[in-house]
């Protein structure tokens, strides 16, 4: 379709505007098709429907047939699907709630970001709201709307979650752990993890804890012991999309246009992922992870692209060769048969890769993959 001016397009679901609505629905049809919205979306008299613009975009390509008849075009779904997810974004309902999300995103990364680092000093949640500007009662909605939890649960799963990691990958005992982590009595952190987990913190650690073989095995992945300096990249957060093809693809392609933009003279970035949880601890539809491009010096945000720092310090770095799709297996080597023979335990439940090259250029069999996991003796 020929492509016509902004203002003939639904603002809200991006149908091509029909003044002629009592050809197809008859001289009685109640409709109140207007400058800005089509018949679909103000047959109520009014559009409140909160939807994402991806949804609005499968609602149609559901009922193509129908957009067709209304429109006079011949779209197949398909064809439907990317008209519209070019054409939604540019519309003045999408404009400005991408906008809003985008601060409201920017604000709760800031959030999130400062938890990580203080995550066992006193937090304050109004406090937090004060620093990225927000009414208390608004902070609240758009923490729940961006992470799916409130606040102050959020905050005590990542305490919980980071004292189970300490029980399994090191030999602490629970009066250690409950002294480095702040916590005020043993009876207080005793409870709060078995109403988390379920179980007790003994139980847990006797369940969870790292395979010890009575004899160390013949072959073991090797690994190069280093320090290294922080590193910043910048990131997008994955979570569980990538179940989804169509939405990981598209968060792909947002991370290369970005690189194309903005990262020009830096030909060489690497691309990342990063890993903040431990996978045998926090359920897959918690997990943070991102997917992003190594930068040096100072990097723009943009929407959901935000920079993060990757903490410096001791490192295990293991190499791997291979499709990606193995790497889950070659993640059990590294922690049933290389950390239990070494003198390190992983330091905090973070894990990054660094992607040698692409699959693009790069048959599967030579990608080449470097993992980095933090360590202490």
């Amino acid at each position: 379709m020929e492509q016509i001016a902004d203002k003939q397009y639904c603002q809200s679901c991006g149908m091509p505007l029909r003044f002629d609505v009592e050809e197809y629905l008859g001289t009685n049809a109640d409709h109140s098709c207007s400058d800005e919205y089509c018949y679909y979306c103000l047959k109520d008299g009014s559009y409140t429907v909160d939807i994402s613009m991806n949804e609005m975009v499968d609602i149609w390509v559901k009922y193509t047939d129908k957009y067709n008849w209304y429109s006079g075009t011949d779209y197949t779904p398909q064809e439907l699907r990317t008209l519209l997810n070019k054409r939604l974004p540019t519309l003045k309902r999408w404009r400005q709630k991408e906008m809003t999300q985008h601060v409201h995103y920017e604000a709760i990364n800031w959030v999130r970001t400062y938890i990580d680092q203080n995550l066992f000093q006193e937090i304050d949640p109004e406090q937090l709201a004060k620093m990225v500007n927000l009414s208390f009662f608004h902070f609240r909605k758009v923490f729940r709307n961006v992470t799916g939890e409130n606040i102050g649960t959020y905050i005590q799963r990542l305490r919980l979650e980071y004292i189970a990691h300490l029980l399994i990958t090191t030999g602490q005992s629970i009066e250690e752990i409950g002294m480095q982590t702040n916590y005020q009595t043993k009876f207080s952190l005793a409870k709060a993890f078995k109403k988390h987990f379920g179980i007790s913190m003994s139980a847990y650690r006797e369940k969870y804890k790292s395979v010890n073989a009575s004899q160390e095995p013949d072959s073991m992945p090797e690994a190069k012991i280093m320090r290294i300096n922080t590193l910043k990249a910048v990131c997008i957060e994955v979570g569980d999309t990538f179940r989804d093809k169509h939405a990981y693809t598209t968060i792909w392609k947002q991370l290369l246009h970005y690189k194309a933009v903005h990262l020009q003279n830096a030909p060489n970035s690497r691309f990342v992922s990063i890993s903040q949880d431990n996978p045998l601890i926090t359920p897959m539809e918690q997990r943070r992870f991102y997917i992003g491009i190594l930068v040096e010096g100072s990097a723009k945000s943009e929407g959901k692209l935000s920079l993060r720092e990757i903490p410096g310090g001791m490192y295990a770095v293991f190499r791997y060769k291979g499709s990606y799709s193995d790497l889950p297996e070659f993640y059990k080597t590294i922690y049933n048969q290389w950390f239990p023979y070494s003198m390190y335990h992983q330091k905090r439940p973070l894990t990054f890769e660094v992607y040698l090259n692409s699959p693009d250029e790069t048959p599967v069999e030579g990608l080449l993959t470097e993992i980095y996991i933090p360590i202490d003796k």
